[in-house]
């Protein structure tokens, strides 16, 4: 997924850049699903770059939650996101990150456990590896993260989790 931007100028130290005007016309979770399925070097180049606001929508579609959710793991405020999203801005590079975050752990979940649909559940059921919490919950840092990552690939390897 290659997600293109206009340059942050250096008089404007701190600016958003703004979206494409391609991005707009995407069907719910595509945006979303396509950072999930881009190679991780391309997901760190988006990153870099800024995720299109209206990824949070994708994301908070794909994963079957409500968008306060993700907000809060990816830290957005409402009311930046709202106009961030009215404005065709992408998100600063910490929202990026955290949002790319998310859907690194989508990934692993949907290799390990062989589909979408399956990730999606586990992501959203408390799990008794990680004292009964919803693994999408544990999100909200690299180090939980690396965790809910840690917990998926014992269960690959056929530990309990």
């Amino acid at each position: 997924m290659t997600i293109a931007i206009a340059e942050k100028s250096p008089a404007k130290r701190g600016a958003v850049a703004k979206r494409p005007p391609r991005h707009s016309a995407a069907r719910p979770k595509q945006l979303f699903r396509g950072l999930v399925d881009s190679p991780l070097i391309q997901m760190a180049r988006d990153v870099s770059r800024g995720l299109p606001a209206q990824m949070v929508d994708d994301a908070a579609d794909y994963l079957q939650v409500p968008k306060s959710e993700i907000m809060a793991i990816t830290e957005v405020k409402a009311a930046s996101l709202s106009r961030w999203t009215r404005e065709g801005h992408m998100l600063p590079l910490g929202e990026s990150d955290r949002l790319a975050r998310v859907a690194r752990v989508v990934r692993v979940a949907r290799q390990v456990l062989g589909s979408e649909e399956e990730a999606v559940q586990w992501l959203n059921t408390p799990v008794p590896a990680l004292g009964n919490v919803k693994p999408l919950s544990l999100l909200t840092s690299d180090a939980s993260s690396r965790i809910v990552e840690d917990t998926l690939a014992r269960a690959a390897a056929g530990v309990y989790a």
